[in-house]
């Protein structure tokens, strides 16, 4: 565990982040509820810059889950001068995004420590007092029926396209390409063995020296018909390299 040690070695230009980060360790530990605290993200790879937000997640008692589970919104406000909050519940979890005036921000999940499966890659336990993040775990590979869900989607989108186009709907056919262009992206994060695949760049540039395929710049298009016919084209090739094309990627191609 690391704890304060680690805050403070972090470098000036990430004092913003390391204050945030002060606060709420303290917090945290006076309130025995609170099991764990986990830092991920580029503070915790060590390639945060100025702009980084700071991406924590707070292991709540099981017990006391229902009851603190509704007290974290208000202990990430006092963490700063609060400006806006985004809050989103789940059954077995809290989603917590805070924005403050001075510009830094904290992305937090709260959840059960039943939950816990020990310490997430790269992630920096800041406060464990059962040993919930002592063992790191490794995340399960993608299974393949993940993947081929993904390429199927990916060319459903592009077969779509042209029935858009040909309605003079020019704006959902930009739609339908970036949903395509989105599974392209996450297949080739899966390749990649980028931790989260399904969120598409950013995932990918999480991975050491990883890019965008090569040619992914043409999946872009300007909101001209025919340039959406090429853009697609431009995804439909790509994604033919990422997955082996599912049967309705004959349908699709027809009808670019």
């Amino acid at each position: 565990m690391e704890g304060r040690d680690w805050i403070d070695r972090l470098p000036a230009a990430l004092a913003p982040q390391a204050l945030l980060l002060r606060r709420l360790l303290d917090a945290v530990e006076r309130d025995e509820r609170f099991r764990a605290l986990e830092l991920y993200g580029s503070l915790a790879r060590g390639n945060a810059d100025a702009d980084s937000d700071v991406d924590v997640r707070l292991w709540i008692a099981d017990e006391r889950w229902e009851q603190t589970a509704d007290e974290v919104v208000p202990l990430l406000r006092r963490l700063g001068d609060e400006f806006d909050v985004g809050d989103e519940h789940y059954p077995t979890g809290r989603h917590v995004f805070v924005h403050y005036g001075d510009g830094t921000q904290i992305d937090a999940v709260a959840r059960p420590a039943a939950e816990a499966k020990g310490r997430a890659p790269e992630a920096i336990a800041l406060l464990d007092r059962d040993g919930l993040l002592a063992e790191p775990y490794e995340r399960e590979s993608l299974h393949e029926q993940q993947r081929r869900t993904w390429a199927f989607w990916g060319w459903l989108m592009l077969g779509h396209i042209d029935k858009h186009l040909r309605r003079g709907a020019l704006w959902e056919g930009l739609d339908a390409l970036g949903s395509a262009r989105a599974t392209l992206l996450w297949l080739h994060g899966a390749d990649l063995g980028a931790p989260s695949p399904h969120l598409g760049a950013t995932s990918i540039f999480d991975v050491p020296g990883a890019d965008v395929p090569e040619g992914f710049a043409e999946t872009y298009a300007l909101p001209d018909a025919n340039d959406v016919r090429r853009a697609a084209r431009a995804v439909a090739h790509l994604l033919e390299e990422a997955h082996e094309p599912p049967p309705i990627a004959e349908w699709a191609r027809g009808r670019l």
